[in-house]
């Protein structure tokens, strides 16, 4: 098919043809799975094949045009897009992440030039984590006057604030907030909205919209015997504390009581603050923690020691001076109550109970909103102190407020917050607009391959995985544990791709006449 645009008709939108340029488009409405996978409908595709074609430029080009936080999300992303990658039914799915951090690490691109404010409304976001820096950078292409207040010293919200150097460095997260300023958004920090700044001040600065992207600022306490001895932490606190250098080093046996992502950020970097053992007890079953599995697994590999299906009863002290124990119960089962809350029952008798010595406890069971009330106090709170906010326009019940992310249980991950400041800064153009909030979703088709149905011209390659500090290195320092790809690693890694969207979409649409034509292509 001679032709140099995409020719899916029925496509959310058009899609240039960087992969064979003029030579070839599968006659198909359907998307690749990574695309159709990815909470911000990335172009997956082909930036990968402009990594591919050696043009890693491009491939951040591509990038650009839909994640604002490009090195975040080639660190830190879920990347659902593996998951349900075409590539898994010959060997392994391509390694997405790895390849987006790549092109950001390589790839070079211009200065962004601060966008036109043709927009005569203003648009307020408070707080500026993956949500709200997404709405941001959405807004302002939309040619908005945006102004991000930030309670913290530093932007960024969890992303410079809490996660660990060794996961997330600093200056990957600042670099693209750079480029968001430079588009023309303002960040002022070191404004608390609702202490600094009252709501009729917002108001009467113009600001016609308002965007609560506060996320969840404080841990969840334990409320059991002991709780508030000294030495026990909260793991919030613990991992800035940590990253701003205000600790820098712990003694003794750690535990760490939680099994999600901020529990293994603080057992991580507990050893690393050079604990003699740390420990990490946990209410799920090993395979059931809500951790990813490859926090865990890169726990593991760093010497920390897991003990699930346990539940702290009580902390113990020696003269009620600092804690020095735990006392645990072990648990039979899970379950969640008609509120969705976690509960769980406990075994009896024999073999029940267990006891651990403890010179310092990190809890980590979940984090909490502060106020949410602070912007307006119409505002309508769901129990658990999260904002009530429609999950897909993101409206509040008050006219012109907003709330993505974490403060409206629409953001576990980096992305999913991303994606859903995306859906905000879509609601907020409507409203703005004198337009009906509605859903601005895409549903996206995704084509599927059928092993039985590969050519044989396929070949098996495994994956290339992340060149990485070795464990026993990695403890001892902060330095960042993924080292990424050498540029040959990358083009080979991206040589991988099926192409699903175009010669894939051949092969499964056109079964044997396209194979010839797929054979000359790759």
């Amino acid at each position: 098919m001679e032709t140099g645009t995409n020719p899916m008709a029925n496509h959310s939108r058009a899609i240039p043809a960087y992969i064979h340029s003029r030579r070839c488009w599968a006659e198909t409405d359907k998307v690749s799975p990574c695309e159709a996978a990815c909470p911000l409908h990335m172009d997956v595709p082909n930036y990968v094949m402009a990594i591919a074609q050696g043009d890693f430029d491009k491939a951040l080009a591509i990038i650009r045009q839909s994640n604002p936080l490009p090195s975040v999300c080639g660190r830190v992303c879920h990347h659902p897009c593996e998951t349900d990658c075409n590539r898994k039914v010959v060997d392994s799915p391509i390694a997405i992440e790895w390849l987006k951090r790549f092109a950001v690490d390589l790839g070079k691109s211009e200065k962004p030039a601060p966008m036109p404010r043709r927009r005569e409304r203003k648009v307020a976001i408070v707080g500026s984590g993956p949500a709200g820096l997404t709405a941001a950078h959405d807004l302002v292409k939309k040619e908005y006057a945006v102004t991000v207040f930030e309670a913290s010293s530093l932007p960024g919200g969890v992303l410079t604030s809490s996660i660990p150097e060794f996961v997330l460095p600093l200056e990957a997260v600042l670099a693209d907030i750079d480029y968001i300023r430079g588009l023309g958004v303002r960040i002022i920090t070191n404004v608390l909205v609702g202490r600094d700044l009252s709501p009729a001040d917002l108001r009467s600065s113009g600001y016609k919209a308002v965007l609560i992207a506060t996320g969840l600022q404080k841990s969840a306490e334990l409320k059991i015997p002991g709780a508030g001895l000294p030495g026990i932490l909260r793991a919030l606190p613990f991992l800035q504390e940590a990253k701003r250098g205000l600790i820098t080093s712990l003694k003794g046996k750690v535990w760490v009581i939680g099994g999600g992502g901020v529990a293994i950020d603080a057992a991580r970097t507990a050893v690393r603050l050079g604990a003699q053992e740390v420990h990490l007890a946990c209410l799920e079953s090993r395979e059931n923690m809500p951790a990813f599995a490859w926090d865990i697994e890169a726990a593991e590999k760093e010497k920390v020691r897991l003990h699930p299906s346990l539940s702290p009863q009580e902390f113990t002290s020696k003269d009620g001076v600092r804690v020095n124990g735990i006392k645990f119960g072990r648990v039979k089962s899970i379950y969640l109550d008609g509120e969705g809350r976690i509960c769980w029952n406990l075994l009896e008798g024999q073999g029940s109970s267990y006891t651990a010595v403890a010179d310092i406890v990190i809890v980590a069971i979940g984090q909490v909103p502060g106020t949410c009330s602070s912007v307006d106090e119409s505002l309508v709170i769901r129990k658990g102190g999260v904002l009530a906010a429609d999950e897909r326009t993101c409206q509040t019940n008050v006219a012109g407020i907003f709330a993505a992310g974490d403060i409206s249980s629409t953001g576990r991950t980096v992305s999913d917050a991303m994606a859903a400041g995306r859906r905000a800064a879509a609601s907020i153009d409507q409203y703005l607009s004198g337009k009906p909030i509605v859903d601005t979703a895409v549903n996206l088709e995704a084509i599927s391959i059928d092993a039985e149905r590969l050519p044989p011209f396929v070949v098996r390659k495994m994956r290339w995985e992340m060149p990485r500090l070795l464990p026993r290195e990695a403890i001892r320092t902060f330095q960042e544990v993924d080292l990424g790809y050498k540029e040959w690693q990358a083009i080979e890694e991206a040589k991988r791709c099926l192409n699903c969207r175009m010669c894939a979409n051949c092969l499964v649409e056109h079964d044997q006449v396209c194979f010839e034509t797929a054979r000359r292509l790759l």
